[in-house]
């Protein structure tokens, strides 16, 4: 990506090209996801000021209207419909059944809302033959993030907060281009060329968990205790992530030797080899097992990695047990055995 005048830039726009350089290669596409709220459409018309200086290629928006706001949701949609024409940047708007939507959230909608979000922006990206989505997630969301999962109980890949980059499959990829950039900066880029957004009041509404951390928690925090409470949560988000890189590469290697047979539905791992490391480094095998299978991570508290590795060294009453997300283990002889089931509500 050719680079632009920097001094012709806002504070944004010059952030944000230094991440683009950093995230996308040569001639790679990128689908944006435009909510219309001020965050993506900073994203949005920023990246088209970028385009334009400095010759970016493919470039395509995605909107879904989860359809739970009525007539304001189908604003936002024609908002962001407009402001892509305007900037001459092709766009897909598709809009959830709220019933539906309603009736697998299984009583999170904000968690149904997000995976409906992902699944939309996955198949626009394949549709389309872009390989890189990028999401407006920013410095404050990273913040948030790591406090929640502090809150929940979390173990390093909580702390890592959002990762600025995740692959979905294998051929489509997401990307936080804006991860770094402060809420102010954000903010003169859009009073600056006077931006029209979208306002959402579900994010205001005290009843999402985030909400409260958001408004209340942390400017709590950063009142009473520490004003740069934001600023070391990113750190150690950062720091973790650091970390995270180096542990990675160890249980790659050590999976590597030790996976016996893998499917989808089942896997079947080495017992004598897992038992040469330590159970830290074990355990974080396992979670990156998980990862890769792609089976349900989200209500494996630490009590459960903990009860897994004591199953494999041993330690456990019981050589076999049922975990959350529909995966079942057991513990046979030199065998540690897994097999998916499906992912029940719990």
């Amino acid at each position: 990506m050719p680079k632009s005048h920097s001094s012709n830039l806002t504070r944004f726009e010059n952030q944000l090209q230094e991440s683009l350089e950093r995230l996308l290669l040569p001639e790679q596409g990128i689908l944006l996801a435009v909510s219309g709220g001020r965050d993506s459409m900073a994203l949005l018309h920023g990246v088209a000021k970028l385009q334009t200086a400095s010759a970016l290629p493919q470039i395509a928006a995605a909107h879904l209207n989860h359809g739970l706001r009525g007539e304001f949701g189908r604003q936002d949609a024609e908002l962001v419909k407009a402001t892509c024409e305007s900037l001459n940047i092709s766009v897909v708007i598709s809009e959830c059944d709220a019933g539906q939507l309603e009736r697998a959230s299984r009583g999170s909608i904000e968690e149904a809302a997000r995976i409906a979000r992902y699944e939309f922006l996955q198949a626009t990206a394949e549709q389309l033959g872009i390989s890189l989505i990028a999401t407006a997630h920013y410095a404050a969301d990273q913040a948030e993030t790591v406090l929640h999962n502090i809150l929940r109980g979390t173990g390093l890949r909580g702390l890592r907060g959002i990762p600025e980059r995740r692959r979905l499959n294998g051929s489509v990829e997401l990307i936080r281009p804006m991860l770094n950039i402060a809420d102010t900066a954000i903010a003169e880029f859009v009073q600056h060329h006077s931006i029209q957004f979208a306002t959402d009041a579900s994010n205001v509404d005290t009843r999402f968990t985030r909400n409260r951390i958001r408004h209340s928690l942390l400017p709590q925090l950063q009142r009473d205790y520490n004003t740069q409470v934001p600023e070391a949560l990113i750190g150690l988000a950062a720091q973790t992530q650091d970390l995270l890189e180096s542990l990675d590469v160890i249980a790659e290697a050590l999976l590597t030797a030790a996976i016996l047979e893998q499917t989808q539905e089942f896997c079947r791992l080495d017992v004598i080899q897992l038992r040469q490391h330590p159970e830290s480094i074990v355990r974080h095998a396992l979670t990156l097992l998980w990862q890769q299978q792609n089976w349900p991570r989200r209500n494996m508290s630490r009590d459960h990695w903990s009860r897994l590795t004591a199953i494999l060294f041993g330690a456990s009453p019981t050589p076999s047990m049922d975990l959350p997300g529909g995966v079942r283990v057991e513990l046979r002889r030199n065998l540690l055995a897994f097999e998916y089931r499906g992912n029940p509500a719990n």
